[in-house]
């Protein structure tokens, strides 16, 4: 009795941004999932024991086992692990298997194919040109002598595999004995394969040239199902399309432009028109306050400040005009880009915000204790830990609101995530000041805190920064009060590192330079106010 495994746990990174609704193994291609076409060729060749490895995006699956009674294995290691390790969480069950992909378009049905012998077989075909599959030599025997990543004008492994019950006990035997060693649960099962070629014979079933289809890209997709953006079932095309009034159909050139530190973004053009999507991250929910960062957003647009943005919806998606040419700016090096981006947090700090009582407040400490607290539940007891800095980050705020009422200085709209790499430059030189997910009411001097805390800078070039956003020399008490946010910023990016560490994101590039900076400046910042206070 021979069975079938689907491996359908990966996330498809290439598919993004259709792979952040659902998985590619759920794509509806030529008005048929992925994954159901599969299924039903399986059943069509009389396989009745089907069993799917899930990961990404599990629960999407899960209506699988009722519509076609097939069985569901988690694989919750799918984000770390290679898909060897999948086939090692449905180990249990090789047998006389078919080794599969979630996201395959076969053609004609595969598994109808004879196999008197029952021999153990992969899929093979020619493929002209660079390839980046696994390239294969075979002997005149057609078993396959060599397995490598990548090749060109040669063999190379496509579509499923077979594995008889022999092999599959052999192979179960070397895994289950392998697992743990270094570097194993990180390769594809082709590669551990490889590793055993002498203990583990595979034969090359040879297709014709496109018998199977395994789309590395959306391009691809489009030009075999012309409705595919019709038919994907995507908020995202959905959104597009109602903002922009335009056709999925129009919608071309859709590149991936990076997974930032809390949302995704793509590029695609209509018309001719080149635009952005922001699509929110998974984690943006603990951190971001929508309201106030569309409220923020438009004032920025409004001020010229950020002149891209068309539409931002309350549940955190954005669409933008495409920028050409950006860059980062350099401030130091370049002092009329550093005075710009300081006239604009000026602009920022100076905007009406009667009309808008629903604004956060960006408590500053408060903020940062809640990322510790959260990142607490998996790094252990940080607020233990960092005791002594929390306790002394807490007496200087109490400094710092006594000192701002000293000073007259008011709780403003800030920008609360200012460094250089949210300031575009264009060529014609145009800045723009971007992301304003962090937006809220708050003192001024976070604005400057944010951009100091997360670099290395000298006393001189802090100096600078402060003399150019206030167009002068700083009082003493000033000064206090600007240096000491330098502290209070740091800690909070400190605490935001945590936490984004805490659930698997990337922690920044600012993580230790933001400890390093509150670490440097808490006790100067502390001793200006205590010797003030001797003093008096």
């Amino acid at each position: 009795m021979k069975n079938a495994i689907i491996l359908a746990a990966g996330k498809s990174t290439r598919f993004a941004p259709f792979t952040y609704e659902k998985p590619k193994g759920l794509f509806n291609v030529r008005n048929e999932v992925l994954i159901e076409r599969q299924i039903c060729q399986l059943k069509e060749a009389g396989i009745k024991d089907i069993y799917i490895v899930v990961g990404y995006m599990k629960e999407k699956f899960f209506y699988l086992e009722e519509k076609y009674n097939v069985k569901l294995i988690i694989n919750n290691n799918f984000s770390n692990k290679g898909n060897i390790y999948s086939l090692y969480s449905a180990r249990n069950f090789l047998a006389n298997s078919f080794i599969c992909c979630a996201d395959h378009y076969f053609l004609k049905n595969p598994f109808l194919t004879l196999n008197k012998e029952n021999i153990s077989w992969r899929h093979c075909t020619y493929l002209p040109g660079k390839f980046r599959e696994f390239a294969v030599s075979v002997s005149d025997a057609n078993v396959i002598t060599d397995l490598y990543i990548g090749g060109q004008n040669q063999i190379a492994m496509v579509g499923c595999a077979y594995f008889n019950q022999n092999f599959s006990n052999q192979f179960t035997q070397l895994l289950e004995k392998e697992i743990d060693d270094f570097g194993v649960s990180n390769l594809f099962w082709e590669e551990f394969y490889a590793r055993h070629q002498k203990e583990l014979t595979l034969y090359s079933n040879n297709l014709p040239s496109n018998y199977v289809l395994e789309f590395d890209s959306i391009e691809d997709l489009k030009q075999f199902d012309a409705d595919f953006l019709q038919n994907v079932d995507s908020h995202i095309i959905s959104n597009i399309c109602h903002i922009l009034k335009c056709t999925p159909q129009s919608i071309v050139d859709i590149t991936v432009i990076q997974a930032g530190l809390t949302n995704i973004s793509f590029a695609f053009s209509v018309n001719q028109i080149k635009y952005v999507y922001r699509h929110p991250g998974a984690t943006a929910g603990n951190l971001i306050d929508r309201q106030t960062e569309i409220f923020a957003q438009y004032k920025a647009k409004d001020l010229n400040i950020d002149k891209s943005v068309i539409y931002i919806d309350q549940s955190g998606w954005k669409i933008s005009y495409f920028v050409k040419n950006l860059a980062n700016p350099n401030f130091l090096a370049k002092p009329e880009q550093l005075n710009k981006a300081m006239e604009y947090l000026r602009t920022i700090h100076k905007t009406d915000i009667s009309d808008n009582t629903k604004c956060k407040y960006f408590d500053t400490i408060k903020e940062a204790k809640k990322l510790m607290h959260i990142a607490s539940a998996s790094k252990g007891d940080l607020f233990y830990e960092f005791n002594e800095l929390i306790s002394k980050i807490e007496d200087l705020n109490k400094y710092i609101e006594i000192d701002a009422q000293y000073l007259g200085i008011k709780k403003v709209l800030c920008h609360n995530d200012t460094y250089e790499p949210n300031f575009l430059v264009t060529e014609e030189n145009d800045l723009y000041l971007i992301d304003w997910e962090y937006a809220g009411i708050n003192y001024p001097a976070n604005d400057i805190g944010c951009i100091l805390s997360r670099g290395e800078y000298t006393d001189d070039q802090v100096q600078t920064y402060l003399t150019t956003y206030f167009g002068r020399e700083l009082t003493f008490h000033e000064r206090r009060h600007y240096i000491a946010y330098i502290a209070l910023s740091a800690f909070y990016w400190f605490c935001w590192g945590l936490y984004k560490g805490s659930v698997g994101d990337d922690d920044g590039f600012f993580f230790l330079p933001a400890y390093r900076n509150c670490i440097k400046y808490i006790d100067k910042a502390l001793d200006s106010y205590k010797y003030d206070e001797v003093n008096k």
